[in-house]
Parts: structure tokens; sequence; C-alpha cells
């Protein structure tokens, strides 16, 4: 290889016995620390291993255990607690591992940054064998070998796939299974991976996880030594000590690491593989020609001569015969580039830590990195004399118990590792270069930006920062860039601005006004230039370089700041929450004060976008992960305890249901529990979705029928409740032991939602050469649908055909044209609107028979609105306009080809994921409530049936609105919406009640645009959309906002307060007081986040809208409806009117 090819080592991430980090590895490699030592008898029975087992005279009671092995942070990689049990421990520690090198590299994984892939090998997982074991002891070897869980979470050809998939990492992920020499040959693969131009970035790695150390029986002539320690090339070797590990290291082509200003810890010159062909003495045992070739070879690649070498990380095994051929295999390799004897210092970290499987070769180069970076031979423990004293004397090799130093500046390391089957891989690296780019300038205070999801991962980070800048190692100015350009921005930020030498006091204490903390909501930028418009070229252009085609530019400021803005004024102003003035001439420690303000508050910036990001990328603290245990094994008891004898059956009631007995019994072994109760939840004893399904398939093989938990609940579906759907499905006639309205749902329809959710959809036709560009809207004389055709008009430029109920076309256009004057919106365009006459009830016939076929011919998208939204009503009276015009609809559209819909459906169709503590998450499948009404059951099957009708290619968007607040523009909103009328009622009686119920809402106007836009879009089909705030809105806080825009209220209990309005309809008959004095005050307790809301943030952040209600938006549509309805001005009118006159005065 040559500079053009050099690659540079950037970032590490390991986890090794005794070590967390690899400044902890490292420690105790240039000590000499080893880490397999005694095991306890307490350490053994928690293996498994009895007395009997311990007191065997061959029975080796050593090992070395892997730090925090069975602790993993599902919450921060978004795993459910099941899931996190059954997923390999291997790919959950190395997930962690790839995130903590990344960040150690300063390249966290972004979207719109580097193309990075992964390269990696596995070793087989004794704790997905032990979870197979116990399955297949449970329930039989096919049930164990069909489980899926099993296999997705075990399998070792999503360990770089899942990496990939949870970092949002682009390039190649590519499994690499070649025995103990899996990790290094990743690494190579790596590294042509980036001379190739396939990726940008490229992690590199293994894992091996064997818990919990059991100890082992030794067998004279085996792998194993007689001890438990390996004394790799010692005389006293009789064997290897087999380990965990798990490391991964980060590469980048060295041009580019360097230009970019990364710290390069080493770089690789050079790799090579092969195979020892059938040039041995079994398929076990290594060639010393093969081990020759590679080395040799590798050598060559790297253009490094042998006398270069100045110390080689060997494979090292332990072994007798291993040792000896790979002894001869090295010193071949080498002596083909010269004849020098004992130059070169040779170990092997195995020594230290044991034999890591396929993540040996990681250890290894991890070793070895660090005699590259910092000349440093560590010591070679355990070493008394040679094996072979004359081959080594005659090598280029020599071994020493003490460390040594290398200060030579060309100094090159080499390192091998061999694999069972002959698969060999050799690495040459080489010495770090000097950094080409110079530290960040430091002024007078240096200012830190850090951020983390909540508030004690804040706080530990910045006791870990304090340490590292306590050392004094580090520049500070390169801290602060690091943690700029090399860190992913979360929630929760603190900037902490102080003179370098006072840094580390103020992140101890991170008090006002040396750090400032905030929990960040995303703000869109704002700049407002100074009246005369003469700020400088200069400062505009790094404003603009940082914050990106999100800013928006203005020549005045809105006050107060428009939802969503964060405003930087040049000039005169007040700085606040939302708001930064820069002076008309501000010099760069104001610019850069103003763009982390603006970050602290939520704004995204780009500081590597900046014209002079001066700085160098420094090795930092990795994210302060909270850990929980998640260990199945803690439940299946320990892993090589022998069976015990079968328990016996708990006894039931002669007149115990058998249904529910067998019921007992399937949940008691998927859970691997024996206090399984009637009435205890599948989501709180840790139900998954795939959990789900394997209940499912037990229960049809059990009781002949097929049932859907979802039906029964989801998360909340109990034993119960399942088996008087059994009961039912199988035509038993047994009566139910419990509340008769929670187990049938929608009001008896069970039988008929079963019938829907599989009515025939017909078969999808061929979509047409030339797809349709028009879109067919249902529903454009509602609310939504008003502005719904507003934002199609605004965001398509063809036709829009909406399906109206009218007489003749010209009361279709008066209708559509009265809607949208009620709704303060402009008339629709008559040239491109068309009206398609009819309603729900016969809408395929109205399709197909329209203009003689052309809607066919000219529609390419359909957005489904229209639906009978009456909350009172059974499924069955509900099923024809919600469910079956759904059915017509897209069996006319697959007739056809037309492939894309947009379903307006609602968050009244969600309920709890399963596995999660009461929150609905934003997915395509989800749980039916049992407690829901008509109307959400309607649309959780049609939801359904559209999911049917996307398996063979059509591409569905599922909108689920919440509350609709009225326009951000004018306040027009829906007077039928309940929570106006409780608003004004409130108002007029000046109280309010304490309602803490949350209610998900968004405006109109961004609900209708997102819903217009998103129907369009390809990116946005298979995909489901919370069109909501990410956080909802109580009654109580809909008032405190009303308070703040000078409509207060008094808080009074909900009592007290119905009283209230009530007492006040009597007196005046308004209809609105006596409405709500009828208002049950009850619902479903649902969080204040418990509703994610995700997939619409991108798309809010790029236009710079901001769901969020705000006082003044509810005062404006309360002015918007007590203009326009007698009810509404009868008891707002007045009051409006004296806090508007006093907003005047003020």
């Amino acid at each position: 290889m040559s500079a053009d090819t050099d690659i540079a080592i950037i970032g590490v991430g390991c986890r090794f016995p005794d070590a967390w980090t690899p400044g902890e590895f490292w420690g105790n490699v240039r000590t000499g620390h080893v880490s397999t030592r005694e095991l306890s008898d307490e350490q053994l029975r928690a293996a498994g291993v009895d007395e009997a087992a311990r007191s065997e005279p061959d029975f080796v009671g050593v090992g070395a255990a892997l730090p925090g092995a069975a602790d993993f942070a599902a919450d921060f990689f978004g795993y459910l607690p099941p899931e996190a049990e059954t997923t390999d421990p291997q790919q959950r520690l190395f997930l962690e591992v790839c995130w903590e090198a990344l960040e150690s590299s300063g390249h966290p994984a972004r979207p719109e940054g580097p193309v990075v892939g992964v390269f990696a090998g596995a070793s087989p997982s004794a704790y997905m064998q032990a979870l197979f074991a116990a399955k297949a002891a449970r329930e039989g070897l096919a049930a164990a070998v069909d489980d899926f869980d099993l296999h997705l979470g075990g399998q070792v050809d999503f360990l770089t796939s899942r990496v990939a998939y949870k970092l949002g990492l682009r390039g190649p992920a590519v499994g690499v299974q070649t025995a103990c020499s899996s990790a290094l040959y990743a690494v190579h693969y790596a590294v042509l991976s980036l001379l190739s131009g396939e990726c940008d970035i490229a992690l590199a790695g293994g894992a091996s996880v064997s818990e919990p150390v059991a100890g082992y029986r030794y067998v004279p002539g085996g792998l194993m030594s007689a001890d438990g320690m390996c004394r790799a090339f010692d005389a006293r070797s009789t064997g290897t000590s087999f380990t965990s590990g798990v490391g991964a290291v980060v590469l980048r082509r060295l041009a580019d690491a360097q230009a970019d200003g990364d710290t390069v810890l080493a770089v690789v010159r050079g790799s090579a593989v092969g195979n020892d062909g059938s040039d041995r003495s079994g398929f076990t045992a290594p060639s010393p020609s093969g081990v020759a070739d590679v080395v040799s070879a590798a050598l060559r690649v790297a253009g490094v001569s042998g006398d270069q070498l100045r110390y080689v990380e060997a494979h090292g095994s332990g072994t007798s015969l291993g040792d000896q051929i790979e002894l001869r295999g090295l010193a071949d390799g080498i002596r083909a580039t010269t004849g020098r004897t004992g130059f070169c210092a040779l170990g092997s970290v195995k020594v230290n830590i044991g034999h890591c499987g396929s993540a040996a070769g990681i250890a290894g180069l991890i070793q070895a990195v660090q005699v590259a970076h910092t000349g440093v031979l560590p010591p070679h423990p355990l070493f008394e004399q040679p094996r072979n004293p004359g081959a080594l004397a005659d090598s280029p090799l020599y071994l020493s118990r003490e460390a040594g130093v290398c200060a030579d500046a060309d100094r090159h390391v080499l390192v091998n590792s061999m694999g069972l089957g002959g698969t060999n891989v050799a690495v040459v690296l080489g010495a770090p270069p000097a950094p080409t780019r110079p530290s960040a300038p430091t002024g007078d205070a240096v200012r830190l930006l850090l951020s983390a999801r909540n508030r004690t991962e804040l706080d530990a980070m910045s006791r870990r920062l304090a340490d590292v800048l306590d050392t004094g190692e580090l520049a500070a100015s390169d801290v602060a860039y690091t943690l700029r350009v090399g860190r992913q921005s979360f929630t929760e930020r603190r900037v902490v601005t102080a003179p370098a030498d006072q840094l580390a006091a103020a992140l101890r204490l991170p008090r006002p006004p040396a750090a400032r903390t905030v929990r960040a909501n995303r703000l869109r930028p704002v700049l407002v230039l100074p009246p005369d418009n003469t700020a400088e070229a200069a400062v505009l252009d790094r404003l603009r370089a940082a914050l990106g085609p999100a800013l928006e530019i203005a020549d005045q400021a809105v006050v107060p700041a428009p939802p969503g803005r964060f405003t930087l004024l040049l000039g005169d102003g007040t700085s606040g929450r939302d708001a930064h003035v820069l002076p008309v001439r501000p010099s760069a420690d104001d610019v850069d004060e103003a763009l982390a303000n603006a970050w602290l508050h939520g704004v995204d910036v780009d500081w590597a976008a900046l014209p002079d990001p001066a700085g160098r990328r420094v090795p930092l603290p990795t994210y302060p992960f909270q850990r929980r245990r998640y260990w199945a094994l803690d439940r299946i008891g320990p892993m090589l305890a022998p069976a015990a004898p079968a328990a016996a059956t708990v006894p039931v009631d002669g007149d115990a249901d058998p249904v529910e007995v067998e019921l007992v019994r399937i949940w008691r072994e998927l859970f691997g529990v024996d206090g399984v109760g009637l009435d205890d939840e599948f989501g709180a004893l840790g139900g998954s979705s795939l959990l789900s399904v394997r209940m499912a398939l037990e229960i049809q093989r059990s009781q002949g029928v097929l049932v859907n938990v979802h039906r029964a609940g989801g998360s909340q579906a109990t034993i119960r409740r399942l088996a008087k759907m059994v009961r039912g499905l199988r035509g038993a006639g047994g009566a139910g032991r419990g509340p008769e309205d929670i187990d049938e749902v929608a009001d008896g329809d069970g039988a008929l939602v079963d019938a829907d959710l599989d009515i025939d959809l017909g078969p999808l036709a061929t979509e047409p050469a030339e797809v349709g560009t028009d879109v067919l809207l249902t529903g454009a004389t509602g609310f939504l649908g008003a502005f719904l055709l507003h934002e199609l008009l605004a965001t398509t430029s063809g036709r829009v055909y909406c399906i109206v109920r009218a007489a003749d076309e010209e009361s279709a256009r008066e209708r559509l044209a009265t809607t949208a004057e009620k709704f303060a919106l402009p008339v629709p365009d008559p040239e491109r609107v068309h009206v398609v006459l009819g309603d729900l009830s016969d809408i395929a016939t109205i399709c197909a028979t329209y203009r003689d076929g052309e809607l066919a011919r000219r529609v390419g998208s359909i957005l489904h609105c229209a639906a009978k939204v009456v909350f009172t009503e059974p499924y069955r009276t509900l099923r024809q306009d919600n469910v079956l015009s759904v059915v017509d609809l897209v069996r006319w559209a697959r007739r056809h080809g037309i492939r894309d819909v947009g379903f307006v459906s609602t968050v009244a169709a969600t309920h709890y994921a399963l596995g999660t503590d009461g929150r609905i998450l934003e997915t395509r499948e989800q749980p039916l409530d049992p407690l829901q009404g008509g109307y959400g059951v309607s649309k959780w099957v049609a939801e359904r049936i559209l999911e049917r009708a996307e398996r063979d290619g059509m591409r569905i968007r599922v909108f689920r609105p919440g509350f609709i607040l009225g326009s951000t523009r004018t306040g027009a909103c829906n007077d039928k919406d309940l929570i106006w009328a409780i608003l004004a009622s409130g108002l007029a009686v000046g109280a309010h009640p304490l309602d803490d119920r949350s209610l998900p809402m968004a405006p109109v106007d961004h609900v209708a645009r997102a819903m217009a836009e998103l129907t369009v879009s390809r990116g946005a089909a298979g995909r489901a959309f919370h069109l909501v705030d990410r956080y909802a809105v109580s009654p109580r806080r809909m008032f405190q906002l009303l308070a703040e825009a000078g409509l207060p209220t008094e808080a009074t209990p909900a009592d007290d307060w119905q009283q209230r309005v009530s007492a006040q309809a009597l007196d005046t008959g308004n209809k609105l007081l006596s409405t709500v004095a009828l208002y049950e005050q009850e619902g479903h307790e649902l969080d204040e986040t418990g509703l994610e809301a995700e997939a619409w943030q991108s798309w809010l952040t790029e236009r710079g809208l901001r769901p969020a209600p705000s006082g003044e938006l509810l005062r404006t549509c309360l002015t918007f409806l007590a203009d326009r309805d007698p009810a509404f001005g009868e008891l707002l009118n007045n009051l409006l009117k004296t806090t508007n006159d006093a907003a005047e005065v003020r």
C-alpha cells in the first residue's frame, strides 16, 4: 500500500474481561494484568455447577468474566424488555460497542453524514443455545426450531445488519465467519471496502460472549489448559482458556481522516488473507506455510520489510501444536525480507484475557493499535521458558516479561490471527502521522455543548468530561470542537461557558451563569436583519452556513415569535427563550454565542459547515448508557443444571372451565412462570407481537380455533377474555366470567368484525404505464375535508375529483363553496375541482360510471377522508360507511391498477403496544382496545383491510389525527367538537376543571397539508402517521394557555366546576352550557407523551411548522366561533371585547 491507500484507525470501542473501555483494557495489558482467575463457589453455583462436579479432580474452576454481560441499554436503542432478553448478548454488546467506537472517533452516525459500513463476526451463542434448550424441554424440539424470536435474536447473520438498522448506517453490512480469525478477517474486508469506495467509514470487529463462566473438565491433549491459564509460547502451556470479548474499530481513508482533523491512532498499511488448504495434518491443525504465505503477503502489500517490525501480536492460542506452527510460520514469513534475529517483540493478549473466540482477532488488533500509537511494548505475563528455545532464538522474534519502549517513528506492528479450518489473516500497522490540522484557538472562555436523553445521563456525561479535562491531556478548544461536530444532539441540552481552567468545576456543578440547561424542542431559525440592512456579509455567510436551508430571513421581528421558531435579531431587541439579540456588527464570539443559544433551545446547527471549522476531533468519554439486566437465564434456571422433576399439576376446582385451564398452561409455558392468573394482562407479563403469534398458534393447535390477541385487547388481553373468545369461536355457548361489556368487542359485533377482516378485495391489476396525476378525494364537505381540498389544490397541479352527495353538479359545487366559506377558505377553483355525485354507500359504482371511466384513466392517488363520525353508535351501524365503503373503494382501485391511497383514520383506532407500559407506538399494526366504541373499531377494521391490500403491491398511508385544532391562520375550527364548548363554558363561568386527561392534538392546516403532501409522496407509503404534537395537552393546560393569552380562569375541582356550569345553564338556557353540564369526565388515561408521534417530525421541521397549541391560537379559534355562532357569541363576545380593549390600553 501507499500513502494513497493507507487506512487510518480513528476510533475504538471494546468490552473485555476487567475492562469496560479501551483505556482500561490498554492499562491492564500495559501492566501485565491477567484477568483469568479462580472462580468462587458462589459464581460456580450460580452457573449451575453443583458440588459434586466442583469436587472432581479434573474440574478447572478458572475463568475470566465479562463485565456487564447481562446488562443492556435497551431503552436507548429502542428495545422492549422481552425483545432485549431474546436478543443474543453478543449482538447487544456489539451494538453498544459500535456506538462507542463511532463516538470515540468523533463521527456519530448521521443520516446525512458519510456512508458507514459494518463488517464483523460472532461466535455461536451459549446464551441462545440455553434458551433453545429450555424451549425444547418445555414444548418440544419442533417448537424450538420454529421459534422466530430465537432465530431473529440469535443468528449471527443479523449481527451487522442489527447495527446498521439501529444506528442508521447505509453502507455494506457484512457478516464474516472464519472461526477464531473472524474479527481480523472483517478488518481486512473493511479495508477493501474503503479502498473501493463502497463506504467512507467502516466499523470492523467481532463479538464472543460465553456467560456465565462455569469452568470445565480438563481433557489431556484437548484445547483447554490444565489450569485455566493461557501461556502462549511458554513451555508450561497445556492449552487455551476460552473467554468473552467484544470489540470494534473505526476505519477511514487516511487522507480523509487527516483533512477532517481526526485523531489517528494507527495506520493500516496492508493486510492479507488465505487458507492452509489441504497441506496440514488435519482440518483443525494449522499449517506453517499457510501462515508464512499470509504474513509475507501482508508485508508485501504494506510495502514494509520484516526488519521494520517492532512487535508482533500473535494468535498465541497456547496449545502445543498451534504455538509451534504459528511461531514457524511467523518466522518464515518475516524472514522473507530480513535475515536479522531477535529484534522484534512477540506477544499475545490471550495471556491477559484468554481466547475470545470470534473476537480474538479484534482483541489482538486493539492491543496492537496501542503499541503502534505509543511505542510501548507490552510485557508477556506468565512467561518463564519458551516452548522451543532454539526455534525462537533463530527467529526475528523474542519474548519478554518486561515492558519495553520503541521510539522509532517508523515502527510497524504485525497482527496475526488463525481460525480453525485454516483461515489465516495478517494486518500490518504503522505509527500515526503527525496531525496536519492545528488545535482550535482558545479564547478567554471556552463554550462546551453537551446533550443527552435525560438529566441523569446529561449529568453523568458532564462528570466524565470533567475528569478528562482535569488530566490536562487535551486542549479545551479541541474538546469544544469535538462536542459540536462529533456528537449527536439529544433533547436535554447544556452549554457550559468558562475559562479553560474552570471548565471542569463548572461541569461538576452545572449552575448558572456558567452552565445553562434546557429541555429543547425542535425549532426553526429566523434571522431578523437590521432596518437599514447593514449586516456584514461575512456574518450572514457564517449564519447561513451553520443554520442551513431551514433558516428564514425577515426584515422585522414578529412578536410574539411564531410557534416553532427561534429568532436571531441583528440590532435592537430582547433576548429570551425563543430569541437572541446580536450586535449589528457582532464579533466571532458573539456569533458563536448566538448559535450556541439557538442550539440549546432546539435549533439544528451544522457546526462542521462553518467557513472555518478549526480544530481537531479528539477521543472523549462516550455516552453514559443507563443499563439494566436483561437475562432470560434468570428465569429458566442455571444453564448447566440438570432438569428438575416435573412440577405437579396445579389443582383446579371440579367446575373449572377447561378452556381457561388449557390457556393457563399455554401462558405458563410461553412466559416461563408458574403464577399466571385468569386476569393477568399479556403485556404486563412481557408479551410481544411475536409472542402473540406463537400464543395464537398454540391455542389453534389446542382448541382448533384461531384467535386474534388484538381483538382481546392486545397488551391488556387476559386468559379470561381469550377463553370467552375461544368458546364463542367454537360455538360452545359458554358463559363469560367477567364484565360482559369488556369481552365482546363492539357491542356484540365480534363475529361481524371477524367476517369483515377476511372480506375479499379482488385481484390487483397491473399498474398503468402512465400513472394518473389527479387525486380522488372523499369527504370534501366536512371540516377536515375542506382543508384537504384547499391543500391539495395548493400542493398538486392536476385535477381533484370530489365525491359529493347532492342532487346535481351545481348543488354539489355550492356545497363545496359553502363549506369553504364556513371555514374561511377560498372558493375551490372550478377549473381544477371536478365533482362526482354520490355518497359512500355506492362508491364503487360511482367511480366506475363517472364520465365513462374517466376516474380510472386520470386518478393516480386516492385520499379517503369520508366517514360517519358518531362515537355512540355500534359497529354494525357504522360498518357500511366506515368499512364497506373502504372495501368498495379498494376493490375499484385494484381493478384499475391504482395503487396510492391515503386513509384518514384516527388515534381511536390505536391501543397500548404489546410489551410497553401504556404507550401507543406509531406502527401500522395496532391492538384493538377492548373498551373502544363502534367508531374506533370501524377505523381499526378498515386499517386491517388496507394492510391486506398492501401485501401485493398497493401503497397505503394511514393518517391518524387526534383532536384537530383550528387553523393557525384564521382560527377556523369545528364547532361540533366538544372541547370548544368546554373552553367557552369555562370562560363564561370564570373557572376551569382540574381535568388532566391528555388530548393529542394539532392544527387543522398542519394536519391537512401533511395528508395532502404525504398522500402523493412515495416515501410515505407503508407508514402510519400520528398527526399530533409530541406532547398531548389536557383541558387544564388549555385553560392555562388561554390565561397566558389574557383569558384567566380559576382552577376548580371537576364536580364543583360542573355544578357552576349547570347553574348558569339553567339561568341562561345556553345550549353549549347545557351540553357541557352533562359532560362525563371519564375516559382513557394517556400520558403526556404516551402517543408516539415521530413520523411527521422531519416533515414539520422542513416546513418550519410546530403543531403545539398556544394560548393565542385557542383564543383565535374561540373568537372565530363567537363571530359565527350565536351560542358561542352569547358566552364570549363581551369577555373577548373586554380583554381586547384592555390589551389595547396596555
